[in-house]
């Protein structure tokens, strides 16, 4: 491969030895020095000059869980119903679906958050039998653990008011026991497994959509947190015909939803560009839709959410995983959920070892659980973006000591907890990495107010926990997440230097130039040609 030499940069190498560089050699793939004027003498005339004016140049980002063929899916697939604001909007818009497609044909959308919806309710069986009762509806809220159908769909599901409920689910019925059209958590699958399931070069469309999205927003890694069988297969495809362009981290999931049987436990998969290495469990719902299993009710509520994993059954399923080389991610953002996680986590710590386990969100800790996931080196995988987006429904949710300590990033890092930063998009809207280093320093909801300020950190953190901490919890530090002889050379230009804008300006930079192995798979100005 071509040797290249970038020079007159501005580096920011994510490296502590050298924070910053003006020149850096790419050859084979990898950096092969990184420095100032030196390099660019011992390399001008043996390399491709690219003089970068100027510019940023940055680790490229790794967004440590993120759903990318949903990202695709909503592209192309699905109704994109976030930033809808009332349930008549919702209803108009299925109009077009149902006028455009044949009776009988499911009818889909994804992001609704009845937070923000003029009604300040989840739409119900009787709003979408008013779209349609020929036409199966099924609307997955924003948080993807909840989903409001219309009457066909209950009736095509065979689900009835005398349907027994999945443990760890929720069927939804009003006061009189009869069916609202709203099912939560396990329940879900009642229903999804009765819609048609995207075919594989559908699913290979998707994360081929999913991962352009990507490369224009500077994201050169990501991790799929939640792959059943099928979708699996297509990642395996992708990689066996060298389709990837950014690095895939992909989780399978052990416990379909509204199944009784675990799903077979897949084989370990590692290269350059796919790893499969890591599996995933759900233990609690989500926080905004108030189905995260937390210790005290909800505020002006009796619920405490959804403990969806029974303890045996999860310990046995990842202690298999564990001993067959796999690591574990879990799914946990309220209080009783960590708890059981990392009682289980203990557990396999015991028989094997650190094996650098997961929590995926960590949303509402205890300080207690703080300091075990400090003595065990846990990883946690927090979403700043949630407070900017959710936090309106976290104040509506929680009371005050929940809201003080509410995603406490600062916390973790005080105590050398490992921390990875992603988004879970398409779970919120705004999967811009820069958005949400903004909202991990600035913690303020969409209507302005401020979630436990004290947990906010700085920039150089943030840009830490969106590189070097998101390899770190694939276990790949040694290899990407900073710009180092070496190191995969993934990297990204930009307009504007982060060190050098005002905090709430960081989501004015723009990313001019996306490189991954060392090769520009993104410009922004082919990129806005193209659109």
């Amino acid at each position: 491969m071509e040797r290249t030499l970038y020079h007159n940069a501005d580096i920011l190498t994510q490296n502590p030895h050298r924070p910053q560089a003006s020149a850096a050699v790419v050859e084979n793939g990898k950096f092969l020095a990184v420095g100032d004027d030196e390099v660019f003498v011992n390399f001008k005339n043996s390399s491709t000059c690219v003089d970068a004016g100027g510019q940023i140049i940055l680790p490229g980002f790794n967004d440590a869980h993120i759903h990318l063929w949903k990202i695709g899916q909503l592209e192309s697939f699905l109704l994109d119903l976030r930033g809808i604001r009332s349930i008549k909007a919702i209803q108009e818009l299925l109009k077009k679906s149902v006028a455009s497609l044949p009776e009988g044909t499911w009818i889909m959308g994804r992001g609704f958050n009845e937070q923000v919806l003029e009604e300040n309710r989840m739409p119900d069986k009787n709003d979408l039998d008013e779209v349609s009762t020929r036409h199966p509806i099924y609307l997955i809220r924003t948080c993807a653990h909840i989903a409001s159908v219309n009457s066909l769909a209950l009736q095509n599901a065979k689900v009835e008011e005398t349907t027994p409920v999945p443990a760890g689910g929720v069927i939804g019925k009003d006061a009189k026991g009869k069916l609202t059209g709203v099912v939560y958590e396990t329940a879900l699958g009642l229903i999804t497994k009765h819609i048609p399931q995207p075919t594989q070069q559908q699913y290979e469309q998707m994360i081929a959509l999913g991962i352009q999205k990507m490369l224009s927003l500077g994201i050169t890694s990501v991790t799929d947190p939640a792959a059943h069988p099928e979708l699996l297969q297509a990642y395996h495809h992708i990689a066996n015909n060298k389709k990837e362009k950014i690095r895939l981290n992909v989780f399978p999931i052990l416990l379909p939803d509204g199944g009784d049987q675990p799903y077979p436990l897949p084989e370990l998969y590692r290269s350059d560009f796919l790893n499969i290495d890591t599996v995933k469990f759900f233990s609690d719902g989500g926080l905004s839709g108030q189905t995260a299993a937390v210790s005290r009710p909800y505020k002006n509520s009796t619920s405490q959410g959804v403990l969806r994993l029974n303890p045996d059954q999860y310990y046995n399923l990842a202690s298999e995983a564990q001993q067959k080389g796999f690591r574990i991610a879990t799914h946990a953002i309220g209080d009783a959920a960590i708890d059981l996680v990392i009682k289980t986590y203990k557990k396999l710590y015991a028989h094997y070892g650190d094996q650098r386990n997961r929590i995926e969100h960590f949303g509402l800790p205890t300080t207690v659980h703080v300091d075990e996931m400090a003595t065990y080196q846990f990883v946690a995988v927090p979403q700043p973006v949630f407070l900017h987006e959710l936090g309106e429904n976290f104040f509506s949710a929680l009371d005050e000591a929940y809201l003080k300590f509410c995603y406490p990033v600062k916390s973790l890092l005080k105590k050398n907890i490992p921390v990875a930063f992603s988004t879970d998009g398409p779970v919120v809207s705004n999967i811009n990495p820069f958005c949400n280093i903004k909202d991990a320093i600035l913690r303020k909801t969409a209507g302005g107010k401020i979630i436990s300020p004290g947990e906010s950190i700085s920039l150089e953190e943030a840009l830490h926990a969106y590189t070097v901490g998101s390899a770190y919890a694939e276990r790949k530090e040694h290899i990407k997440g900073k710009i180092l002889e070496g190191h995969l050379a993934d990297f990204i230009m930009t307009d504007k230097n982060p060190l050098a804008v005002k905090t709430e300006e960081l989501d004015s930079i723009q990313v001019n130039e996306t490189y991954v192995d060392g090769k520009c798979l993104w410009k922004k100005t082919i990129s806005s040609s193209n659109r």
